[in-house]
């Protein structure tokens, strides 16, 4: 939540920006646009290991096991509701378990029993194995324990352990299994700073303010700063365009500057502005952009 004080001319607007509260399809800085829902992603390690009845039409009594170990390509997905493991059978075919906790829960540590194919918005948990390209026609049950998982931010899974049993409805025989994923602990969150410095200066000939900050970063990483110059003087209203690129590296903070002259019919002229500058960044690890806000009282000299 903002807080504003005055300090040395200074309205402090810093506020915390998450992409994820933005509900961006695009923004202004260029052709950046929005993170895109979690994709799959492949894990440090995984495995997956499946048996089944003569009747499970889905194994058809052969046993099959994957592992990154052996070579084969592992995706996962999901979100704190349900986990998707997807492995790519050399032989060309693909299997895949999806297990969902009840909705409204957490997937976490223990037992589910009553499950059906409904894996997502169910009252009941939620499994569905398919592989060899066969599928439950007709639906399943079945249930399966969760002995292991834990989620870093913004869905960042790093382990994940579980057997499961699941029987189509039409057969007497079940399919059986268990699946491991490994990933190296979450690295934190991209965090990026800005702020507004309290002087700028104004070209009398041209109209044009310069105003300047600094943006700070936890991590290597491109920072766009957009905002807005504003002077109000006996009812009439300036305003010009705060923008600016970075390429931030973690330390000390990193100089910005912006000219803009008025963008209206009423020319800036000395004295005071309010400048305000959003920060805004994009958190590769996680898809997500980050940002920063700050707003100040900026006092113009002649450049």
């Amino acid at each position: 939540m903002s807080t504003r004080r005055r300090d040395n001319m200074r309205l402090s607007g810093k506020r915390p920006l998450l992409a994820a509260a933005l509900a961006l399809s695009a923004v202004t800085f260029g052709t950046l646009t929005a993170a895109a829902p979690a994709q799959a992603k492949a894990p440090q390690s995984a495995s997956l290991v499946v048996t089944g009845d003569p009747d499970d039409p889905i194994t058809e009594g052969e046993s099959e096991s994957f592992a990154t170990a052996s070579g084969n390509g592992f995706d996962v997905w999901g979100t704190a509701n349900n986990l998707n493991v997807e492995v790519f059978d050399p032989s060309g075919g693909t299997w895949r378990i999806t297990l969902s906790a009840p909705v409204g829960q957490p997937l976490t540590v223990g037992s589910y029993t009553g499950a059906t194919g409904t894996i997502y918005e169910s009252p009941l948990p939620g499994i569905a194995l398919t592989g060899n390209d066969h599928i439950c026609s007709s639906g399943q049950t079945g249930s399966f324990t969760v002995t292991d998982i834990s989620w870093g931010p913004y869905g960042y899974l790093e382990r994940f352990d579980a057997t499961f049993e699941q029987r189509c409805n039409y057969s007497t025989g079940s399919a059986r299994g268990e699946v491991h994923v490994l990933n190296p602990p979450a690295p934190p969150v991209l965090a990026v700073g800005v702020q507004v410095a309290t002087s700028g200066t104004i070209d009398t000939g041209t109209d044009e303010v310069t105003v300047h900050g600094t943006v700070t970063c936890t991590a290597p990483a491109t920072v766009y700063v957009e905002g807005r110059i504003r002077q109000t003087r006996h009812e009439q209203v300036a305003e010009g365009l705060v923008r600016a690129e970075v390429a931030c590296t973690p330390g000390a903070p990193l100089a910005w500057t912006s000219n803009s002259p008025s963008f209206t019919t009423v020319p800036f002229r000395r004295g005071v502005v309010e400048v305000s500058a959003d920060a805004l960044s994009y958190d590769t690890t996680y898809d997500v952009f980050v940002g920063d806000a700050d707003t100040a009282v900026v006092r113009l000299k002649k450049g």
